[in-house]
């Protein structure tokens, strides 16, 4: 297995900490991938205290609503009846005058556990605040990860759920989803309970993420490899009369990305299956198709295609849309990457 990234591999050591009951007095939580961010906080609101001591020793408030002084005053009372209190601010960048929070961590109360979550906001551990809390250990950035990176992430995520995940599988889901963890998380959850098998397979994400099986962003994608038009538009059609909010918008970053490995594909010297396959990375079984598509698309196809993708993004959030539903924006965008302009 490569590398875990450091977002990753801190991730998995705090959890292993916190659940092994090793507290840290302070946790300063922030970064940009707020679903690790949010995955501790939930771990240390849920693990620390017994149910039945949190009513009286556990506080969640919002930056927003406290003061630097109130917080410190709460952080140093002693707990009742119980060996910690839990204090968990959510949204800690909007605290105001944060870094008089310093009086206190210089000096925390071994029976408080502090938890300062800032959900989408990096904090410069170079001022005395964060490197105060740096020393208990209880400092976590979480980056935001890049697809190659989520793809590492979700087999350790689906093992914690006693699953495991094959490597096409995972690539449908990035594909299908994105970078967005949240979103990726969301929808898996829900696979997990509709899919009762150990292992999950394409199938399993073909029938539970996104499109049906038979009109689904790969076999829109293979069409326009293979440039059948007349099965490209018969997708499409379905796709926009079946499609949820914001989904024919994550359609053209998947778009994109597939037209750009074709563009790299064309860029190659002399390719063939087994330099393809490792060039883009995707399993070799799909690799005749890009292979196919690379050979199908002239220097001006592909200009033009980048160019409806472009303007179908545009469109989609509103610039020049008209009244046009998402379905119909989505074939006027096929029609213009299959059909080549008229010529005089």
């Amino acid at each position: 297995m490569a590398k875990l990234s450091d977002t990753i591999a801190n991730y998995l050591d705090l959890r292993k900490k916190i659940l092994a009951k090793q507290y840290a007095p302070v946790y300063l939580l922030h970064g940009e991938e707020v679903y690790f961010i949010d995955a501790i906080t939930e771990l240390l609101e849920k693990s620390v205290l017994p149910e039945s001591e949190r009513s009286f020793n556990q506080t969640l408030i919002y930056g927003k609503e406290v003061k630097v002084h109130d917080l410190i005053a709460m952080a140093r009372r002693y707990p009742m009846m119980s060996e910690f209190q839990v204090i968990i601010v959510k949204d800690a960048q909007d605290i105001k005058e944060f870094d008089k929070l310093l009086t206190y961590i210089e000096n925390p109360l071994p029976s408080t556990v502090l938890v300062c979550a800032f959900r989408g906001n990096k904090m410069d551990m170079r001022t005395k605040v964060g490197k105060q809390a740096d020393k208990f250990g209880g400092a976590y950035y979480a980056a935001k990860l890049r697809d190659y990176q989520i793809k590492d992430w979700l087999p350790e995520y689906l093992r914690q759920k006693g699953r495991s995940i094959d490597g096409a599988a995972i690539q449908m889901i990035v594909e299908l989803l994105g970078a967005d963890l949240p979103l990726i998380h969301n929808e898996l959850d829900k696979l997990l309970i509709n899919v009762k098998d150990e292992f999950i397979r394409t199938t399993h994400v073909e029938a539970n993420i996104g499109f049906n099986r038979d009109y689904n962003v790969f076999e829109l994608q293979s069409a326009l490899g293979y440039r059948n038009f007349n099965k490209a538009i018969q997708i499409a059609h379905h796709m926009g009369n079946r499609a949820e909010k914001g989904e024919i918008l994550r359609i053209v970053t998947n778009l994109h990305n597939y037209f750009g490995k074709i563009l790299m594909v064309q860029q190659m010297d002399s390719p063939n299956k087994a330099s393809v396959a490792s060039a883009l990375g995707v399993n070799p079984f799909f690799v005749e198709e890009y292979m196919v598509a690379a050979k199908g698309y002239t220097a001006g196809d592909m200009e033009r295609v980048f160019n409806q993708i472009k303007l179908l993004d545009l469109r989609l959030k509103g610039v020049h849309r008209g009244s046009s539903t998402d379905g119909e924006l989505l074939i006027e965008t096929i029609v213009g990457i299959l059909r080549a302009p008229q010529r005089v």
